[in-house]
């Protein structure tokens, strides 16, 4: 049982790596453009998305 829930967290962990990368990836093609990104919080979304990132990590660590 705990062996599926720890599966199942790491998949979503990586999910969430995922996205973080893919923010970090518009944050830095939106510094480079003026006046893009000004309406969306980028930087807040990518520390919710290592906020989770960190969470889960430490779920799974305790399941092990």
């Amino acid at each position: 049982m705990n062996d599926d829930v720890r599966l199942k967290l790491i998949k979503i962990r990586n999910e969430k790596i995922a996205h973080r990368d893919e923010l970090l990836e518009m944050k830095m093609r939106a510094d480079g453009a003026k006046g893009v990104g000004d309406h969306i919080d980028i930087d807040g979304m990518i520390a919710h998305e290592q906020l989770a990132i960190d969470n889960l990590s430490d779920a799974i660590a305790r399941l092990t």
